[in-house]
């Protein structure tokens, strides 16, 4: 072996000090985890589903374990343990503790096992799951509501005519974020019928958040990093598919965020998609006012953890659309070397790019 291997997770050292920006930069992760308590929908949904619960549970080795329909959602061919035995993953105390460690002034909060409920295909269980879901996520983030910051999930895109009721709901719990599934089963976010389900998201102002998810593509030989390599480049379907049925052109005030997938993606995917509008532009349908580069740089964003590649692309990406994060606390995340992967931004973009980069841009997001 003839290259450096990084501890997983729960090996690394936080270095002290660790690097910190100017006093005037702020360090916002983008996109971080946290994991549901134990047994949360089997003690919380009502009592009409709680025999059709999903089971969620830690063992006595601390390894943690998820269950619908008497079908395990351990993702195979990997340690549950290496990020999901981190104990900030849990224990919000830690959380906080690690956050000030790396100079983490706020967090932007997703799902641990959440994405496993997208299989339910009764959808009344699945809307009650996710009710049950939000209700708990404000109640953690009460611990510190300046620092932390929960990704509330919506679940109506297989009823788009109750968004608006329940993105109330929503704002009511004091979310200022939001997330859906990227590829739901049997929904076509192009759809004309998902309108009123773009329209109640702008309305309600809150930035609509996509992530990366655990899709088992490939079996055998070599599957586990044939998987990783397919789930953490994911968005370019997605946005082509949002762009291209004018969704941010009908809905100039609604932003979306691409989170976890990197941002070096962006750079040729705009390329594509502008070069798609001149070459074809008589068989498109519908036709777009002004090129997709042009609605990317007002609407949307993406968020990396360590990203090269975006850096050196950062004037076709726009140092105002893309948010770094630490994506705690996966192993593809940059936990116990925030401050050096940040220091390298900074170095990298210079201080007024890098404000922007590595906090500004998220706390203007999300109104931070």
């Amino acid at each position: 072996m003839n290259y450096d291997v990084i501890p997983i997770p729960t090996e690394r050292k936080v270095p002290s000090p660790s690097w910190r920006p100017p006093s005037d930069v702020r360090m916002i992760s983008a996109d971080d985890h946290n994991m549901e308590i134990p047994h949360l929908w089997e003690d919380r949904l009502p009592a009409k589903f709680r025999d059709r619960a999903p089971k969620h549970w830690r063992d006595a080795d601390g390894a943690w374990h998820m269950e619908i329909d008497g079908k395990s959602l351990d993702v195979p061919g990997i340690r549950q343990s290496i990020s999901e035995g981190h104990p900030g993953f849990s224990d919000v105390n830690e959380r906080l503790r690690l956050m000030d460690a790396e100079g983490i002034d706020a967090t932007v909060l997703f799902h641990g096992r959440l994405q496993s409920l997208n299989m339910l295909q009764d959808k009344e269980l699945y809307t009650a799951c996710i009710d049950v879901y939000n209700e708990w996520l404000a109640e953690y983030c009460r611990a510190n509501p300046k620092r932390l910051i929960g990704v509330a999930v919506l679940p109506t895109f297989h009823r788009p005519e109750a968004s608006r009721d329940y993105m109330q709901k929503l704002k009511g719990l004091g979310f200022k974020a939001l997330q859906m599934p990227s590829y739901p089963r049997g929904v076509r976010y192009n759809s004309m019928s998902m309108e009123p389900l773009w329209s109640a998201i702008e309305e309600a102002g809150i930035p609509l958040s996509f992530h990366v998810g655990a899709i088992i593509e490939f079996g055998g030989h070599g599957s586990l990093g044939a998987n990783l390599t397919r789930n953490l480049s994911p968005f370019r379907p997605l946005l082509g598919q949002l762009m291209f049925a004018g969704i941010f052109e009908r809905h100039p005030e609604l932003k979306v965020v691409f989170t976890e997938g990197g941002a070096g993606w962006v750079a040729q995917t705009l390329w594509d998609m502008d070069m798609i509008c001149r070459e074809y532009y008589s068989e498109l349908n519908p036709k777009l006012a002004r090129l997709p580069s042009f609605y990317w740089h007002r609407q949307c964003y993406a968020t990396f953890m360590s990203d090269p590649v975006a850096l050196q692309c950062i004037d076709r990406i726009g140092e105002d659309n893309i948010m770094w994060s630490l994506d705690f606390p996966h192993a593809e995340g940059c936990h116990g070397y925030a401050g050096e992967v940040a220091q390298e931004i900074y170095e990298t973009l210079g201080h007024d790019r890098a404000k922007k980069v590595l906090g500004g841009t998220a706390a203007k997001l999300w109104g931070l």
